[in-house]
């Protein structure tokens, strides 16, 4: 892919990044600005980090290559450890969240569906902000599997589940406070490098060497950046979100919310619903989008996304109508499927797995088990709807060429 600037969508970038901070300002004012600019710099890192999670899996499934995998494990311990003197203290609240039932049934739907939507929830946002349209139908499907999941919350959440709890917490009855947290977060970062450990272990047994995590490092702004640095720039993004808005980054509820938008002004009674007759979404349901922190930040990510595709040279929009039916179909359910498996699961890649394990959440975990499993059966599917096959090393851009090429 040639590395040249493309100045058009540059400018292109520059006036849609200041009439939306702009409007964000007005509408919710400097903290949101700034909410909406860490997006930027997020959506940023996973373009030019090629930083994914559905694809992480399915290699990892396919090849045995985990590179994407111990880079997840790198960016879980970064973030815990930025987190852990805030959450430890009290300064923040991280996503601690129950395991039961309607979590691990939820994962496995979102990784079977962001298997069929070639995409996880922040990987959607990334694909298409840098060209690939066929997120748009997988957008529309998250709206709807997100409106779907919340109508069938409250079966699910009075389903059979354990006590949410932090490592942070475990030992303080035994030793206080302070020593109960340094313990705990030792156990957590034990935990993460056996992880790390195991999944090159298969990738050495599987594949003969174990791929690097910080080679082929390009332009500092232009990229692309190693793993490593990505898994670094993603962490510190993480970590400013918790200080900005007191939790964890997250990407999914603000699709519930979209979705409940549109279906309001379709008649669909959705006030009615138990989660929208919570006073904070009912009031984020009458409110306007941009007072609503999540969303500014997933425009931001889009964008991001957008401006690295830009910076690089790669930005190239597909046309929609040069895409197989079958694969628009299955983008579209795959959307469905993550939108209905994040609410039950308390969240999706960003959120349950990335936020729950840099809280030092046992869900977090069981996310990510679970989300594996269903990857195992997404990627069964893959090829009946026409989906690029893996290949190990392959990003997104070098995929794109592929099929347009049609090889």
């Amino acid at each position: 892919m040639t590395r040249r600037l493309q100045p058009l969508p540059l400018l292109t970038f520059g006036l849609l990044a200041l009439a939306l901070s702009w409007a964000i300002l007005q509408a919710g004012g400097l903290r949101l600005v700034l909410a909406f600019w860490l997006g930027v710099w997020l959506g940023l890192a996973l373009f030019h980090a090629r930083f994914g999670f559905a694809s992480g899996f399915r290699r990892f499934l396919l090849t045995g290559e985990s590179r994407l995998i111990r880079a997840h494990f790198l960016l879980f311990a970064l973030t815990a450890t930025l987190f852990a003197p805030f959450l430890a203290t009290g300064m923040a609240s991280g996503f601690v969240a129950p395991m039961g039932v309607g979590l691990l049934v939820g994962a496995f739907l979102f990784g079977v569906g962001m298997q069929l939507g070639d995409g996880c929830a922040s990987g959607t946002l990334y694909h298409t902000g840098s060209g690939d349209t066929r997120g748009l139908f997988t957008l529309l499907g998250f709206m709807v599997g997100s409106l779907l999941g919340v109508f069938h919350l409250p079966y699910w959440q009075s389903l059979p589940k354990l006590a949410p709890g932090s490592a942070l917490e475990w030992f303080q009855p035994l030793t206080g406070p302070l020593l109960g947290a340094f313990l705990g977060y030792s156990l957590w970062m034990a935990l993460l490098l056996g992880l790390y450990l195991l999944v090159a272990r298969v990738e050495r047994v599987r594949r003969g060497r174990v791929e690097p995590l910080w080679g082929g490092q390009g332009h500092p702004l232009l990229g692309p950046w190693s793993l490593g640095v990505g898994a670094l720039a993603l962490a510190l993004g993480s970590l400013l979100t918790l200080l900005l808005l007191g939790r964890p980054w997250g990407i999914t509820s603000a699709f519930a919310l979209w979705g409940g938008k549109l279906a309001e002004a379709l008649g669909v009674p959705v006030l009615d619903w138990a989660l929208f007759q919570a006073p904070e979404f009912a009031e984020k349901l009458m409110g306007s989008i941009l007072q609503d922190p999540t969303s500014v930040m997933n425009f931001g990510l889009f964008l991001g996304a957008f401006l690295g595709a830009a910076l690089g040279g790669g930005l190239r929009f597909q046309d929609p109508r040069r895409i197989p039916m079958s694969t628009l179909f299955a983008v579209f359910l795959g959307g469905v499927l993550m939108g209905y498996g994040a609410r039950l699961a308390s969240g999706c890649n960003i959120g349950a797995y990335l936020g729950g394990i840099a809280s030092f959440s046992l869900h977090g975990y069981a996310w990510g088990l679970a989300a594996l499993v269903g990857s195992a059966l997404g990627v069964r599917f893959r090829p009946l709807c026409r989906l690029t096959p893996e290949v190990a090393g392959q990003d997104l851009f070098q995929r794109r060429g592929t099929r347009e090429k049609g090889l």
